[in-house]
């Protein structure tokens, strides 16, 4: 049986021909190859437009029409309520700790660039003795 690799993010959604991402029930607009190395040049120039996606790719056999069959069906994305809500619930969990996490800076007069993080930490100073130089 031939096999084909198509490309399914995080979600568990399919990318289409389009470059949608869907859920993988209508296998007509997968985007799929013959080839792994072909599929992951796709799943890199994708992946070059969105940082936060986690993509992989599947090997998945081929039915008599040449299209994929896909065993696994991800979450609908024009039907969000179906949407995980572990995933929704973990991203939220996520934000608050990040949140928590970052410690405030002290003032000091230089604004930093938002973009650009800072290269090395500030040290606390824990005494302020004073070498004599002699």
């Amino acid at each position: 049986m031939a096999k084909a690799f198509v490309i399914r993010n995080q979600d568990g959604q399919y990318l289409t021909k389009k470059g949608e991402w869907v859920s993988g029930k209508d296998t007509t607009k997968l985007y799929h190859q013959a080839h792994c190395d072909q599929a992951l040049n796709q799943l890199i120039e994708v992946n070059a437009k969105d940082i936060y996606l986690r993509g992989t790719t599947l090997e998945l056999d081929l039915c008599e029409k040449r299209r994929p069959i896909v065993l696994e069906y991800g979450p609908d994305p024009e039907q969000p309520d179906l949407l995980s809500e572990d995933a929704e619930l973990e991203r939220a969990v996520a934000e608050n700790t990040e949140a928590e996490e970052a410690p405030a800076e002290e003032f000091t007069g230089f604004i930093r660039p938002l973009n650009v993080e800072p290269r090395m930490p500030t040290k606390k100073v824990e005494s302020v003795d004073v070498v004599d130089e002699a």
